[in-house]
């Protein structure tokens, strides 16, 4: 994006669009094409219209038009939303909601309103290159060294610091399967936690830094396990900043599909899959990860009651896992509740954040499910040698 364009009040751009709701309340509805509510927060807030879709796009006007009063309350409501973009896919009406909803965050973080805990996810991401902060390291640590490689595995903040059995089993498999390949530091991060929640200048200065990181591997192939990082490095990178990284960038779906051997061994289980938003809403990524399980020998696929484009959202998306806990594993419960009727051993996703909220919701929503990274159980199937 060109910095005359930044200048742009990205509400001016989709204010059209922000005006045509007709306040049908569809948004709001339970039981109704797939899904149980269609707002997957909505449900353990207070109930005010401003914390679901309906009331958000008037906001979204009074932003516009100059006649909001920005209060504490009025960033809470509007951060309760997980960007899932579930409100999108069952509007009626049709209305680009993620793309206002995303308009009217970055405008206020241009204009400095910005919830305490997202200004350090932002400050984070500026001073340390991690959503996390400073990383800790024993002085016996050894010094990254970059060097030419086939494949550059970017895990991402999250993996790095939160869900490390995913960047594990993600460096086994590729040992695995003969890679040549290298990791890059945790002090680097894709950025995309600043997109959600607006940061945008944050954002280009972040690329900037991180292309430099990625480039002095001059890799053939950057690997992600996070669909955020996938998001930010394949698409947001080269189409809204302008950074080009020189190598493809793959997720584990397509890359692993390419690489696997025909020989995998058996896992005798009910499994079942979680799509994330961002792949199945933002990225259209539906059937990849599922052709992907039935690879395996004796796996079982079921699908939970809200699957494919109803997904129900792990409740961690657009930094509500950073600024509202009990909201966002009140939703992962919800979730995991619906891979035990479901009749799951095993729910299967590709997002570190979902695994994370996902697995730490098991135990309070009463359910006996096992939680993992796609490429966990990939890796399970993956023989030695």
């Amino acid at each position: 994006m060109a910095p005359d364009e930044l200048a742009v009040p990205r509400l001016d751009r989709v204010a059209r669009e922000i005006h045509t709701c007709s306040r049908c309340g569809f948004c709001r509805i339970w039981d109704w094409k797939g899904v149980r509510w269609v707002c997957p927060t909505y449900p353990y807030t207070e109930g005010y219209d401003t914390q679901y879709a309906r009331g958000r796009l008037t906001m979204a006007q009074a932003v516009q038009s100059g006649q909001a009063q920005i209060s504490q309350l009025f960033l809470e409501h509007l951060a309760q939303c997980c960007l899932c973009g579930s409100c999108a896919t069952h509007c009626p009406a049709g209305i680009p909601l993620a793309e206002v909803w995303h308009a009217l965050r970055a405008d206020l973080a241009e204009q400095g309103h910005l919830l305490e805990a997202h200004r350090q996810v932002a400050e984070n991401v500026r001073d340390h290159h991690n959503v996390f902060g400073p990383v800790r390291r024993s002085a016996n640590a050894p010094v990254e060294e970059a060097r030419p490689v086939k494949v550059l595995y970017f895990a991402g903040c999250q993996t790095n610091r939160k869900a490390r059995q995913i960047r594990a089993a993600t460096v086994e498999l590729l040992g695995k399967l003969g890679s040549d390949f290298a990791v890059i530091g945790d002090a680097v991060c894709c950025g995309y936690p600043l997109y959600e929640i607006g940061a945008e200048t944050g954002l280009r200065d972040n690329a900037a830094y991180t292309a430099g990181r990625i480039a002095a591997y001059r890799p053939d192939v950057i690997l992600t396990t996070c669909i955020g990082c996938y998001r930010a490095l394949h698409n947001l990178y080269p189409q809204e900043l302008g950074v080009q990284l020189g190598g493809a960038v793959m997720h584990a779906h397509d890359f692993f599909a390419e690489r696997l051997p025909a020989n995998l061994a058996p896992v005798q289980r009910r499994v079942t899959f979680h799509d994330p938003c961002i792949m199945v809403r933002n990225l259209g990524i539906v059937d990849e990860p599922r052709a992907l399980l039935r690879r395996i020998p004796g796996l079982e696929l079921v699908e939970m009651y809200s699957n494919r484009e109803d997904t129900l959202c792990c409740g961690a998306g657009g930094g509500v896992l950073s600024a509202f806990t009990d909201i966002a594993g009140r939703v992962a419960e919800e979730r995991v509740r619906q891979a035990a009727d479901a009749g799951a051993a095993q729910l299967v996703t590709s997002c570190p954040s979902c695994v994370v909220n996902l697995k730490r919701s098991v135990s309070r929503a009463g359910v006996d499910v096992q939680v993992s990274d796609i490429v966990e159980l990939l890796n399970e199937a993956v023989p030695v040698g």
